[in-house]
């Protein structure tokens, strides 16, 4: 399976989340113009580590989720249940029953993002750092 494949099928994972949350776009690259609720996929930093077994890589992907704080509390309640294992359309919850594994401390609390002009220039967000093994 090449990395663009990897990539390809944590998006298709999080495609599952758009039966939960109502106009949620989810790109399996980076996303320089998300429209909110967004949720995109890309190569974590540091990207790949050599793993002892097999000659295989540990591989991190970053999935981001960004919301418009047009409506500041609307947007946090949905990052929160993007969060919230227990939820429906939690990111961990549905990465996880694909095979993906989010890293051990790999959960951000909220961030602001400031690249979106359609929106002001601000979004906010938060990520998962996703491992795999090639």
């Amino acid at each position: 399976m090449t990395l663009a494949d990897l990539q390809a099928e944590i998006a298709a994972a999080l495609r599952t989340l758009q039966a939960q949350i109502d106009g949620l776009q989810v790109y399996a690259y980076m996303n320089p113009n998300p429209t909110p609720p967004s949720l995109d996929v890309y190569p974590g930093d540091p990207f790949q580590t050599f793993a002892a077994f097999g000659g295989s890589f540990q591989i991190f992907f970053t999935v981001r989720a960004r919301v418009s704080t047009a409506d500041s509390e609307a947007g946090q309640k949905l990052l929160l249940r993007l969060l919230d294992t227990g939820d429906t359309a939690s990111v961990e919850r549905v990465l996880s029953a694909n095979d993906f594994v989010v890293v051990p401390e790999g959960v951000s609390g909220f961030r602001e993002y400031y690249e979106d002009a359609a929106t002001n220039g601000r979004l906010l967000g938060c990520e998962w750092r996703v491992s795999a093994y090639t």
